[in-house]
């Protein structure tokens, strides 16, 4: 599409302000823990950060707290060992998911840390999710299987991540540049 005025989030401010949080607050904890491969495709400077910014897009689209979403994006696959099939690395990042979102106690309580357990254990196997948290991780993280297998609206809860899965991965990587020039944003990770 020519047009990029589509991807613009009604608030861009607010996509600076969480992505921002993720970046000075969260993420510096989430290095202290991973151990997901620093050169593979789901390293935490490319693929945990899209899908970072990705889950704040999509529910500030669903006029949500991002907070939740923004620690749930971020522990996702902090427990990887590989860039293979590893259907564990969820349920294995929840102690240290527990450890750092005491760091963090005064900005989640304890649903909204419970939503994070469930989203980040459920984030390969499940399909309807059950609360806000869960449709904004899973939808963000599979947007990138869309771009690159194809768009199936089955596997998405939100709106805003079925029109953006639906669309060229180049196009979201522009609105990802227009928001943040001097990361790494060069594909659809």
């Amino acid at each position: 599409m020519d047009n990029f005025e589509y991807m613009i989030n009604p608030d861009a401010f607010m996509m600076k302000k969480y992505f921002n949080f993720y970046m000075d607050k969260v993420l510096p904890f989430v290095k202290q823990y991973t151990t997901q491969n620093p050169d593979g495709c789901h390293a935490l400077d490319k693929h945990t950060s899209a899908v970072v910014f990705r889950g704040i897009d999509y529910a500030l689209h669903l006029n949500t707290n991002p907070v939740p979403v923004v620690f749930a994006c971020a522990f996702h696959d902090m427990a990887r060992t590989n860039d293979g099939m590893d259907f564990n690395h969820g349920r294995d990042a929840v102690p240290d998911a527990k450890k750092i979102m005491t760091e963090f106690s005064t900005m989640l309580n304890a649903q909204q840390q419970k939503n994070v357990i469930y989203a980040i254990e459920n984030h390969t196997t499940g399909t309807i999710a059950p609360n806000y948290v869960s449709a904004c991780l899973w939808d963000a993280d599979r947007t990138r299987m869309s771009w690159e297998y194809g768009f199936n609206p089955k596997f998405f809860n939100t709106a805003r991540a079925k029109y953006v899965a639906s669309h060229p991965a180049a196009d979201y990587i522009k609105f990802q540049k227009q928001l943040f020039p001097n990361l790494f944003w060069s594909r659809e990770y």
